[in-house]
């Protein structure tokens, strides 16, 4: 229905996705019916005070002739219809106290104009900064929900512009563009009537530019559609390089890479800009090419008006009244022409959000609930292929893990280590086998009660912008000030919290930029300490620590390891060795297990990793 009331310059390919978040502005129905009354008044006066010129000129300055009122002659419509008109006229023009009652009148339609004007733009926007919110937070809420995979392929620039600005676009265009097609509209169709009703001849003559005017905007809507939506991802593309700027500005400075972010950014802002212009221009040549089309119509108008006058068909007051209205009809013939580049940007946006919308959520079709976890682990004949890979991260991967035990990954990057961890919490699938824990696979398990018998420590450590209370409260935020004093206790932080006037409520900056490397990492060990979950996941929990930081995260680990089910992956020795099994990884199959002991006099891949690292830095594998 939405593409007849774009006069045919868009199919219902492209209002598709726009209708389909109308669902967010549905609830405020009756105040866009109360906007719409408003903007029917702003319409309904347009057009009568454009029609008011005509007795203005033609009885406005003359005596009142002292006749009576207008008699009601038959009874069809039109007959009444002309009475109560005639009527209304004469109450206006036909008393001798119009002097003070005209301008009365005049100023009444303005005031009346203006209040519908604010009603319908108030309305509107109030529904579209509402419509805006609940958008945004499903678009938040649904972000939440993506699998871990829709991560790694959208960048956090896409998606920061699919969150605000898209949003923005395609609800606030929507209000813009109501109003313009509503008010418009209705004014050109006023305008048209009053046309008609003073003189039938040059109203048909003013027809003639309405096709023309449209064959306008489905051109510059057919030749701006590419370059609107390049604009736009050009945009997402700006947020990810402003977004990796911020975040790696150490990184940026230390290597002197200042020049290559600087060029990075140049050659997308220049796209947009460039992009930009095309845009710009052609806004501006449609103004111009628009009036040169309503100038000519108002000349041949002139021209007929003139050549009608001379024979007596028509009256001063009829003709000023005509071309007023016409004059009036140009903007918002305007208007409607210009509006097809809003018009587009709102469907390229609606098009983004309701794709970021459509996108598949994870999977969680399990039912059953854990409780009272022992730990025992099985992974059977597990599979894992990432993507179009060829490769398979894990290839037909079987391990028992009795509950208790500590179990450590090695192998070179790229062996299967980090996607066996990863499989346990379902951030991935496999594409065959099964994964049971405590004799129950996982896919029957409801994915966030899964989640909650695990506790991770890894190298790529995440904080957020507030409180250390509150970063450690974060897996169990009913836990009260003394238990997460305990936990950070146990995470080697107490010293933190002491030297610190605000103490365990101090802000640690934008993921811990506030802290040390090895006081972040402890501030994450104390998440999982407080967390208690009978099983721990540690990936490359102690890498780039220097000796001080590592022997007291070591600490920290050893207490939260204790009495768990743990798994790591790491390279430190320190961490290995205390392993009850070491599982030797390489191509996502299981080349070897034992203890650190056992590995070493086999002299086998283990032994070789081992041998090789330590020569090269005595301490990692």
């Amino acid at each position: 229905m939405l593409h007849n009331l774009t006069f045919g310059l868009f199919s219902k390919k492209d209002t598709a996705s726009f209708m389909q978040l109308m669902v967010y502005v549905k609830p405020y129905k009756m105040r866009i019916v109360f906007a719409l009354l408003a903007i029917i008044g702003v319409a309904f006066t347009e057009s009568y005070l454009a029609a008011f010129i005509a007795p203005l000129v033609n009885q406005g300055f003359v005596l009142p002739d002292g006749t009576d009122m207008p008699m009601l002659i038959g009874d069809g419509i039109l007959e009444k219809l002309k009475y109560y008109v005639d009527s209304f006229q004469h109450a206006i023009w036909g008393t001798k106290h119009k002097i003070w009652v005209v301008p009365l009148f005049f100023m009444g339609l303005v005031i009346f104009r203006g209040i519908c004007r604010f009603i319908s733009a108030y309305l509107m926007a109030w529904v579209a900064t509402t419509a805006i919110g609940h958008l945004r937070q499903d678009m938040f809420d649904k972000m939440l929900l993506l699998p871990s995979e829709q991560y790694q392929s959208m960048s956090s620039g896409e998606m920061l512009m699919n969150m605000v600005q898209m949003v923005e676009n395609s609800i606030n265009h929507a209000s813009g563009v109501f109003i313009v097609l509503t008010r418009d509209t209705l004014i050109v169709i006023g305008l048209v009537c009053v046309l008609f009703y003073l003189n039938w001849q040059l109203a048909l003559l003013i027809m003639v530019m309405f096709p023309i005017l449209s064959g306008l905007s489905r051109y510059y809507r057919n030749r701006l559609k590419g370059v609107i939506n390049n604009a736009q991802k050009s945009i997402g593309s700006l947020n990810t390089v402003i977004n990796e700027t911020h975040q790696g500005h150490r990184v940026i400075k230390l290597f002197g890479g200042q020049k290559h972010s600087a060029n990075k950014f140049n050659q997308v802002n220049t796209l947009i800009v460039r992009l930009g212009k095309k845009i710009s221009q052609a806004d501006a040549a449609r103004s111009p090419i628009s009036e040169v089309v309503g100038s000519t119509a108002l000349a041949v108008v002139i021209f007929f008006a003139l050549w009608q006058s001379q024979q007596g068909m028509t009256t001063i007051g009829e003709f000023m009244a005509f071309i007023v209205a016409m004059m009036q009809m140009f903007g918002p013939i305007k208007n409607l022409a210009n509006i097809s580049i809003p018009m587009q940007t709102m469907f390229l946006a609606a098009d983004s959000v309701c794709a970021f919308l459509d996108t598949k959520s994870e999977t969680d079709q399990g039912t059953t609930k854990l409780s009272n976890v022992q730990g025992y682990i099985h992974f059977n004949h597990i599979s894992v292929q990432y993507g179009n890979e060829t490769t398979k991260a894990l290839d037909d991967f079987n391990l028992n893990i009795r509950p208790g035990e500590k179990i450590a990954f090695v192998g070179r990057s790229g062996s299967g280590k980090t996607t066996a961890i990863n499989l346990l919490p379902r951030f991935i699938n496999p594409v065959a086998g099964e994964i049971l824990l405590d004799n129950i696979n996982i896919q029957e398990v409801n994915l966030a009660n899964l989640r909650s018998q695990f506790a991770l420590v890894s190298q790529e450590i995440f904080l957020f912008d507030d409180t250390l209370f509150e970063n450690v409260r974060y897996s169990r935020p009913a836990a009260t000030e003394m238990e997460v004093m305990a936990a950070l206790q146990a995470a080697n932080l107490s010293e933190l919290v002491h030297k610190h006037p605000k103490g365990i409520h101090q802000p640690i900056g934008t993921n811990g930029s506030l802290l040390s490397g090895g006081q972040r990492q402890r501030v994450s060990i104390a998440r999982a300490i407080l967390k208690d979950a009978p099983i721990l996941l540690l990936d490359e929990a102690t890498s780039a620590l220097d000796n001080e930081s590592e022997r007291l995260v070591q600490q920290a680990l050893e207490r939260l390891m204790t009495g768990r089910t743990s798994i790591i992956v790491a390279h430190r020795l320190s961490t290995i060795e205390q392993a009850d099994r070491i599982i030797v990884m390489d191509g996502g199959k299981i080349i070897e297990e034992g203890s650190h002991t056992e590995l070493l006099a086999k002299g086998g891949y283990y032994a070789m990793l081992h041998n090789t690292s330590n020569a090269i830095c005595g301490q990692s594998i």
